[in-house]
């Protein structure tokens, strides 16, 4: 018996672990790739320590998705295989039942929920948390360095807080120069055009700023309630303005769940003036995290057998199984993460749906092999 269990756990923790890196490179970390591109493209001065922490940190995204994902893609293989080789008639008729059969196989399914729901719990929120943080760190890093790397060719840079710009960059200068200073209401408060714009570091300033030097620019001003008509312009040849790189570093004015732990949002869900939208998106994000966490169960319960039933040994065919039931339960729970604030729908409930469809399904069909 104890050889039985070496072997179908050995089989399905290897096929296990080569799922979850096939899935973590397919799904996850080919996005991944693209936006850190993307961002070396714009800014060639990226810090490659940066590029590394960026991995470090979403990596915990991508495997509480393929570590359940990758353990039923381990079970539609194995068990698939070892119902087309008529393994497992060989040991039925040895009188040894489904549930023995599969002992080690929910064995590994515990260890990968606690797995699941330490990363959900504590690892996944700690790195939320550290990327709202990294990119405004980055780009103030680099901004103190110098100003120019934060502007990006003719793309619309909204980086610093209160401030939408757009420019061509020609060697040291940029062209082609448009701005809008907006106010506490994000409404446009100043509008500026210019020919030309140096960009420099202020060395008159106290705290970091980017010195902007106009060239040939053309102001629109509107104050506080102004109308349309009450706005003047006013052209200057050369003009200077200091912007703040501490406005990169804007704080949130709402304090995202998903970067919080539990006792975090336990305290979150005390604070007085919250709304039922907020404590239900609390709530919710409670829900969402044990959910997960139970996925490797839910989805193993429903693999053994779809595995058995299908009898393929093609390792096609079990991805095939595998993410077309994998796209299902992660849709179902990404409805549920779009309804989280709709108190009046109960979302934190519904977190519970996907895994009790599946765990029922998964019971019945598992009854129903045992009795054959």
């Amino acid at each position: 018996m104890k050889l039985l269990d070496r072997y179908i756990g050995r089989q399905v923790l290897l096929s296990a672990f080569f799922a979850v890196v096939v899935l973590s490179i397919i799904l996850v970390m080919g996005s991944i790739f693209k936006y850190i591109l993307s961002q070396l493209v714009d800014r060639p001065d990226l810090d490659l320590g940066f590029v590394a922490k960026l991995l470090l940190n979403v990596l915990p995204f991508s495997l509480a998705i393929t570590i359940p994902w990758g353990f039923l893609t381990a079970i539609l293989l194995v068990f698939g295989r070892l119902s087309a080789d008529n393994e497992l008639v060989s040991l039925r008729m040895a009188g040894l039942s489904m549930p023995r059969i599969c002992l080690s196989v929910a064995l590994l399914g515990v260890i990968f929920t606690c797995l699941c729901g330490w990363i959900k719990l504590q690892v996944e929120p700690d790195a939320r948390a550290r990327l709202e943080r990294m990119l405004p760190d980055m780009l103030y890093n680099l901004a103190a360095k110098n100003p120019r790397t934060l502007f990006t060719d003719r793309q619309v840079m909204d980086e610093i807080d209160g401030y939408l710009i757009y420019a061509h960059k020609e060697g040291d200068y940029l062209t082609h120069f448009e701005m809008a200073v907006l106010d506490r209401f994000s409404r446009p408060e100043i509008f500026v055009t210019a020919e030309r714009v140096e960009v420099t570091l202020d060395p008159d300033s106290p705290e970091p700023a980017m010195l902007m030097k106009f060239h040939n620019a053309h102001f629109e001003h509107a104050t506080e309630g102004a109308k349309v008509d009450e706005i003047r312009p006013f052209y200057a040849e050369i003009s200077n303005m200091s912007v703040p790189l501490t406005k990169l570093k804007k704080t949130q004015e709402k304090v995202k769940p998903e970067t919080l732990r539990n006792s975090q949002l336990a305290r979150e869900l005390h604070a007085e003036g919250l709304s039922k939208d907020d404590r239900s998106s609390l709530r919710t994000e409670i829900s969402m995290r044990y959910s997960f966490a139970l996925a490797c169960v839910t989805l193993g319960l429903i693999g053994v057998p779809f595995a058995i039933t299908a009898q393929r040994r093609e390792t096609s065919v079990g991805f095939a199984m595998s993410l077309l039931i994998g796209i299902v339960y992660f849709l179902l729970m990404t409805i549920v993460e779009m309804v989280r604030e709709k108190h009046h729908l109960y979302p934190e409930l519904l977190a519970w749906v996907p895994n009790v469809i599946f765990v029922a399904i998964g019971l019945m069909l598992f009854r129903r092999l045992a009795k054959k």
